[in-house]
């Protein structure tokens, strides 16, 4: 039977066929992803995107041809992964600006909106490049626009456009000389050439869930990648969307250009998503916040990515939320990666340490009126990406959390680890801890994965750890507490009225309790030490770190009176507290972390 028409749930239909199509290939999309850079995520991105679109679709109770349309580019914009998740929502941005309000659309009808589609495409990249998901995009459409000038059939339409994007497809090794070199094709233009493929599959069957596992194309090739320095100009692939008027998205376009290469403005003057590969994101978000607020940001560390897919590496990963405190050099480290929480000032976010510097930080916490900033935890979708790329290029993965008591962090990972395939391979551990508290267990875990210890031994590890991290917070002003609701403000004018401040400390659970009251900062100084030389003893060997807000001065005079008290295990470490702590307790905050030492004899534990 001949399709003559398009409506809204037949589109409905087709584009979840397409989205499952290209999820069931994403694993091939991944290993032969080298152009624009070899960070083997490719397939995750498309298939993130295209979930992301199916999620709308499902969501959207009106069947009209108009509103499917809008729904499928809106929800692929919200949920655009990477370069070619980009181009993808453009693509579909077009083709819902195209149907405007049409009921139904026949098959030269739907041929001449893809080609429309296409052009709005090409007009959101900075410098297209051909030998990509470009080239393919254009042939198809191109192809099909002459495939409709003799027939009606939206099935024989799909057809035989699907044979001339699979010689597309084969051509992109020709146009690009990275993918000659590599021996592959483009990863993105496969993966559109599986979302083809997904409708005409199921045009031929008629029911989504038989869609099956099998494709003609014979691309079973092992691409040979270069070196990181080759193919990876810049470090991040920085993504935001920006909600305003009136987005001018050449001028945005323009700014961000000197910033990095494969910048794409997708989306309306409404809506807008920025996709950039750039060395500094914090200055690409400065940049995109000037035309609207920014949502949905992100920035993945693609030298990272590279050394999990192309390079010999430890069969274990670390994952750490943001509010993790560790030194640079351990963040560095290529099986450390980072999840950032969000710390928000109104309607504004920011991705703490990913974009967002202390130094802007304090900044903003100095110059900003209105409601006092806070911290919103990562989204369950954040750890579902991180976690899968992870699981594919290694074999155990730890996440340590900040504690459950203090954070819905620890929540949203094990939300995301219920949707996740290999969920096996991810172990999740509540820290009880925050900043360098949970900073000194992340240290020792990642000094046993470099030891090579296996999963076990170091699961048995953190388990003792969270029993022996300790944490001293001293505050020298109450205003923080007042404004956050720790501090009740009568409870707030009376310590002030004697001048006393708290010394906070976490309980087992890992909960925020006063562990003293003392009269004025210097004081509080001096009370945690007196409380370590008593928990510890002079001479105590263990670990410790130190952390402040906007205070280095305070954490280095810590570090001093630790060394001259006791013998450090380790280096002594102190950073800029996480704003996990900073939002809630304000300037001048300083914390001291340690573990009590194993019982004596001990030696494994003391590893």
């Amino acid at each position: 039977m001949q399709i003559t028409y398009l409506d809204g749930s037949r589109l409905k239909r087709a584009l979840i066929a397409a989205s499952r199509q290209v999820h069931k290939y994403r694993e091939q999309l991944n290993t032969i992803n080298v152009f624009p850079v070899a960070d083997s995520d490719t397939g995750t991105n498309m298939s993130g995107t295209l979930k992301s679109l199916t999620g709308g679709l499902i969501r959207c109770a009106d069947r009209s041809l108009p509103a499917v349309s809008k729904a499928a580019a809106d929800s692929a914009l919200t949920g655009a992964r990477g370069n070619s998740g980009t181009i993808l929502s453009q693509f579909f941005y077009g083709i819902a600006a195209e149907i405007q309000d049409r009921s139904r659309i026949d098959a030269r009808a739907f041929s001449e909106i893809a080609r429309k589609a296409v052009d709005y495409t090409y007009k959101a990249l900075s410098e297209p490049v051909e030998g990509t998901i470009l080239t393919v995009m254009r042939v198809w459409s191109e192809k099909m626009l002459e495939v409709s000038r003799k027939t009606e059939d939206f099935a024989e339409l799909f057809s035989e456009s699907l044979t001339y994007a699979k010689e597309a497809l084969q051509d992109t090794r020709r146009l690009l000389p990275i993918l000659r070199k590599a021996k592959v094709v483009d990863a993105g233009a496969l993966g559109f050439v599986h979302m083809v493929e997904g409708i005409v599959h199921f045009i031929e069957r008629g029911k989504i869930r038989e869609v099956e596992q099998v494709s003609d194309l014979d691309l079973n090739e092992t691409p040979h990648i270069t070196s990181v320095k080759e193919e990876i100009n810049f470090r991040y692939c920085t993504e935001c969307i920006i909600e305003g008027e009136n987005i001018d998205h050449g001028s945005l376009r323009i700014e961000l250009a000197a910033l990095g290469d494969s910048l794409i403005v997708a989306g309306s003057p409404s809506r807008a998503k920025v996709h950039i590969h750039a060395d500094n994101p914090e200055e690409a978000f400065r940049i995109a916040e000037r035309y609207g607020t920014l949502t949905e940001q992100k920035a993945d560390d693609m030298h990272k990515q590279y050394a999990a897919a192309h390079t010999p590496h430890s069969e274990i990963a670390l994952v750490v939320d943001s509010t993790c405190d560790i030194p640079p050099e351990l963040l560095e480290k290529s099986f450390v990666h980072i999840v950032p929480v969000k710390v928000l000032f109104g309607e504004e976010s920011y991705l703490d340490k990913v974009a967002l510097t202390p130094q802007h930080f304090y900044e903003l916490l100095r110059t900003r009126t209105g409601p006092p900033g806070t911290t919103s935890q990562p989204a369950p979708g954040d750890f579902e990406k991180t976690f899968a790329f992870l699981t594919d290029h290694y074999r155990q993965v730890i996440y340590l959390s900040i504690a459950g008591a203090l954070s819905g962090t620890l929540k949203s990972a094990r939300t995301a680890l219920e949707r996740l395939e290999k969920r096996d391979a991810v172990h999740i551990f509540d820290s009880r801890s925050l900043t360098i508290g949970s900073g000194l267990i992340a240290r020792r875990v990642i000094e046993a994965v470099e030891r090579g210890d296996g999963i076990a031994e170091i699961s048995n590890m953190i388990a003792d750890l969270t029993e022996r991290t300790r944490i001293l917070i001293t505050i020298p002003s109450l205003d923080a507490l007042i404004r956050s609701g720790r501090i009740g403000r009568a409870g707030g004018l009376i310590a002030r009225l004697l001048k006393l401040r708290p010394l906070l400390t976490l309980d087992a659970q890992g909960r925020v309790v006063k562990a003293a009251m003392v009269r004025g900062d210097a004081a509080g100084k001096a009370k945690i030490i007196a409380m370590l030389r008593e928990r510890l003893g002079d001479g105590a060997r263990t670990d410790f770190a130190a952390a402040h807000v906007d205070s280095p001065d305070t954490a280095a005079w810590f570090k001093t009176e630790i060394e001259r008290y006791f013998k450090p295990d380790r280096e002594v470490y102190f950073l800029d507290a996480s704003p996990a702590l900073a939002l809630h307790t304000g300037f001048g905050t300083a914390a001291v972390a340690y573990l009590e030492p194993p019982p004596a004899g001990d030696a494994d534990r003391r590893k």
